[in-house]
């Protein structure tokens, strides 16, 4: 079953730092295919998407954020360079598994390839 954890609390820093937030998690095990969301959750209570992660590739990056992600330990740093005063927020991470259906979606579809006759052995001995 799906489960996020995120053991830190609160973290203090200074303006120009950089600061690291971890999140572990769990997938059922019929799943490798997942995404995981990054948020921040301003004080008026809207959430805005930070960075995404895919499992099958390397660390994403956006902008000022990027994350450390560690899929054989299931878990994924958020990392948080050149720290703003608007830095100050709530951060959740969240995952998203794909489905069958979905995967296959994923799947490079490739045009298929003209099928030409053999020539005739008629001829040949």
């Amino acid at each position: 079953a799906q489960q996020v954890t995120q053991v830190q609390t609160a973290i203090s820093s200074q303006v120009g730092q950089t600061v690291t937030l971890n999140c572990r998690y769990e997938v059922s095990w019929t799943t490798d295919y997942y995404y995981i969301f990054w948020y921040k959750q301003l004080p008026r209570g809207e959430m805005t998407l930070l960075i995404r992660q895919y499992s099958e590739v390397g660390n994403a990056r956006n902008g000022r954020y990027s994350v450390n992600f560690q899929k054989a330990d299931k878990s994924i740093s958020l990392i948080i360079s050149a720290l703003q005063l608007e830095d100050s927020a709530k951060y959740f991470c969240a995952l998203w598994e794909l489905t069958v259906l979905e995967v296959m979606g994923k799947a490079e579809q490739k045009p298929q390839s003209l099928i030409r006759e053999s020539p005739t052995a008629s001829g040949l001995s």
